[in-house]
């Protein structure tokens, strides 16, 4: 299982700016939350719903102000398409799903087919994101992570919380619940 990252360096606003980034959310949690940001612009799919097009602007002074243990892997640029391209084919990917549901959607179902699409990963193959960042690992494509409010760490390594499928689903489960009281 790959839970660990090796954190380049401390999360600034200006090395996130251009490029291709997977993003963990409270990266200390079971399970963290994932998105994409691709040259400045978030999306992801929560709970709630569909998040497209947020800032990066808006998103790093959300981690900022709230503390929010983060993580920006930064993906090899694509040999041919551009990073406008890529990011609004995300944005498709993401908007083919509602929200995260207890029926098998979660925030990575968006990212397992932008992967398989663009980066030829085999999505049947990513059911949590160990087995993604191990995808990722094994073929070179993540190129630095950033860390933001992450503690204390050893040797600049980041470990991410173990978990299993039916903990990602416990937690959407109570999160849903949370929701409608």
């Amino acid at each position: 299982m790959a839970n660990s990252i090796h954190i380049t360096s401390e999360l600034k606003g200006e090395m996130v700016k251009k490029g291709i980034f997977l993003v963990l959310l409270h990266a200390n949690r079971v399970p963290p939350h994932i998105g994409m940001m691709m040259d400045n612009v978030y999306h992801s799919l929560a709970i709630k719903g569909q998040e497209l097009n947020v800032s990066g602007e808006a998103l790093l002074k959300n981690i900022s102000v709230r503390k929010i243990p983060s993580v920006f892997i930064e993906i090899a640029r694509h040999p041919v398409f551009s990073n406008d391209h890529l990011g609004e084919s995300f944005a498709e990917h993401v908007k083919q799903f509602d929200k995260v549901n207890p029926t098998g959607n979660t925030c990575l179902s968006p990212v397992k087919l932008f992967f398989s699409e663009f980066y030829a990963l085999e999505s049947n193959k990513i059911d949590l994101v160990f087995d993604l960042l191990e995808g990722l690992q094994i073929n070179h494509f993540s190129q630095a992570a950033f860390g933001a409010h992450l503690g204390e760490l050893k040797g600049n390594i980041f470990y991410l919380q173990p978990y299993k499928r039916a903990d990602l689903d416990k937690q959407i489960g109570e999160e849903l619940a949370r929701l409608k009281k």
